[in-house]
C-alpha cells in the first residue's frame, strides 16, 4: 500500500514539475501558410523548435527548465525576448512579445530608456532651429549637454535596474544596453554580476568591446589595421595610409543598409566642403555590408572623399564600434580626438578645432 501510495505522490510531483517548466508561445506572423518560423537560443545559437505558419499564426509548446534569450521567427523578421515557463504572445509583424513576467519587464524598462531618446532628438531639433543665434562653441556645448542629460538618465536608469537584476537575463539586457551608453558604468557593474549572467553573450560580448573603447578612447593612439582588398581597386589598404600623416582624418563608418548613416551624409559632406585640404579630409568605411551593395550605394551618392570597403567586423573588434553611423576624429599625428560627433555638431566641432 505503502508502495503504491509513493508511485502515486512521485507521478504527481512529475506532472507538476513537467507543468512548471512548460512554456507555450502564441505567435502572429502575416505570411503564407507553410512558411516557417524558428525558434532560437541566442546565447548559443541552438534551434529549439520550427513551426509552420497557418492562417496567419503559429505556435510553439516545449519545457524550459530555465529561463533563456531566444528568437523568434524567420531571418531578420524575428523578435527577441526571454523565454520561460508560461504562455507567451508573440507578434513577428509588430516585433512585439509579451505575457512572460520578465518579458514584460524587459517591455517596461524599454519604455523608460528610449524615452531619453525622444526627449533628446525633441531637444535636438529645437536647439537646431535656434543654431542661427548661436556661434559654434555655444552650439557645440549645448548639443553635447543634451548627450549628456541623455546618457546620464540612461546610466541611473541602468545601474537602478542591474542591482535589483544581477543574477537574470533582465540584467544581462540592460548590461547589454549600458555597454552602448556609459563603457565606465558597465565596467563597474560588471564586478557584481552573478558568473552565469558574466558569461551569458549578452554581456560577454560588449564587455570584448567596452575594452576595446577604453583602448581608443580619445586621448589614446589610434590602432592600425588593414582591411585586405578595401581598397575600391581592390588591394589592400591599412587605416595609416590615411591617419597620421598630417591631417585631421574624420572616419565615418556606415553601411549601404543604415538609414542613419545616409541621414548624416549631408552634415559630412558639408563638413567637408567647408574644411578639405592640407589640415583636414574625411574617409568612410563601409562595415558589415556586402561589396556590390557599397559599391552601388555610392555610385548613387557620389561621396568626393577616400571610400575603404569590406570593413566588415574590424572597427567592432579593435574600436568598439557597435553601432552606426559613428564618426572618430583623429589628430594629424594619428591620436584620438572624438568619437561619436553627429548631425550640426560635426561643424561645429570642427570649426573650433580648426579655426
Amino acid at each position: 500500500m505503502k508502495l503504491r501510495l509513493f508511485a502515486i505522490l512521485a507521478t504527481i510531483l512529475a506532472l507538476v514539475a513537467c507543468k512548471r517548466d512548460a512554456y507555450r508561445i502564441d505567435g502572429i506572423y502575416t505570411k503564407d501558410d507553410g512558411a516557417e518560423v524558428y525558434l532560437i537560443d541566442l546565447d548559443g545559437s541552438d534551434t529549439l523548435g520550427v513551426t509552420a505558419v497557418t492562417a496567419g499564426k503559429f505556435a510553439f509548446t516545449g519545457k524550459i527548465p530555465q529561463p533563456a534569450y531566444v528568437s523568434v521567427g524567420n531571418g531578420k523578421e524575428r523578435v527577441r525576448m526571454i523565454l520561460e515557463p508560461g504562455t507567451a504572445t508573440v507578434n513577428i509583424d509588430e516585433r512585439t512579445a509579451s505575457g512572460l513576467p520578465m518579458m514584460d519587464a524587459v517591455n517596461a524598462y524599454n519604455e523608460r530608456f528610449y524615452g531619453f531618446d525622444k526627449v533628446r532628438r525633441e531637444a535636438r531639433e529645437a536647439l537646431t532651429a535656434r543654431k542661427a543665434e548661436l556661434n559654434p562653441a555655444e552650439f557645440s556645448v549645448a548639443w553635447d549637454e543634451l548627450n549628456a542629460v541623455c546618457t546620464q538618465g540612461k546610466t541611473a536608469l541602468c545601474d537602478s535596474m542591474v542591482r535589483s537584476n544581477k543574477d537574470n537575463l533582465l540584467g544581462a539586457i540592460i548590461m547589454n544596453d549600458l555597454s552602448m551608453v556609459n563603457s565606465d558604468a558597465f565596467a563597474s557593474l560588471y564586478e557584481i554580476l552573478a558568473e552565469p549572467i558574466r558569461n551569458h553573450s549578452l554581456v560577454s560580448a560588449p564587455y570584448a568591446r567596452v575594452q576595446a573603447l577604453a583602448d581608443t578612447a580619445p586621448g589614446k593612439m589610434f590602432t592600425d589595421y588593414t582591411v585586405p582588398g578595401g581598397n575600391p581597386d581592390g588591394t589592400d589598404i591599412k587605416l595609416s595610409d590615411y591617419v597620421g600623416k598630417g591631417k585631421y582624418i574624420l572616419l565615418d563608418h556606415w553601411a549601404s543598409w543604415c538609414g542613419p548613416c545616409k541621414a548624416e551624409m549631408p552634415y559630412i559632406r558639408k563638413a567637408w566642403e567647408a574644411f578639405h585640404g592640407d589640415r583636414f579630409d574625411v574617409v568612410s568605411i563601409a562595415v558589415s555590408d556586402k561589396r556590390e551593395d557599397t559599391e552601388a550605394e555610392l555610385a548613387k551618392l557620389g561621396l568626393p572623399w577616400p571610400q575603404i570597403l569590406d570593413g566588415a567586423k574590424i572597427p567592432s573588434q579593435l574600436y568598439g564600434v557597435n553601432a552606426i553611423p559613428h564618426l572618430i576624429l583623429f589628430a594629424p599625428d594619428g591620436t584620438i580626438v572624438r568619437r561619436d560627433l553627429r548631425g550640426e555638431q560635426i561643424c561645429a566641432a570642427l570649426e573650433d578645432i580648426l579655426k
